[in-house]
């Protein structure tokens, strides 16, 4: 996994090649604590800006999907891999 938080999985049995990359906004606070060099401005690494995506249509990615908050990638990639029909609704 990059600094980023962007990583690739690929499914052995299909060839398939997953790219996941964590959606946040940089200027979000990593927690409520204030430090005295004036408190924490930018989230440090771990997800990428939305208009930073490779993530794109224009880079050749289709079926862009994205997940809410609290659901694994992982876990929605297995369901796709199986061909679940609730991983392809909605």
């Amino acid at each position: 996994m990059s600094t980023t938080g962007r990583y690739y999985v690929r499914d052995r049995q299909s060839g398939r090649l997953f790219c996941v990359e964590p959606i946040n906004r940089r200027d979000q606070k990593l927690d409520d604590l204030n430090w005295t060099n004036g408190g924490i401005d930018t989230v440090r690494g771990g997800a990428v800006r939305e208009e930073d995506s490779i993530i794109t249509a224009k880079n050749g990615f289709r079926a862009i999907t994205y997940l809410p908050p609290g659901t694994s990638p992982d876990g929605y990639i297995e369901m796709l891999v199986k061909g679940s029909p609730s991983a392809t609704q909605g």
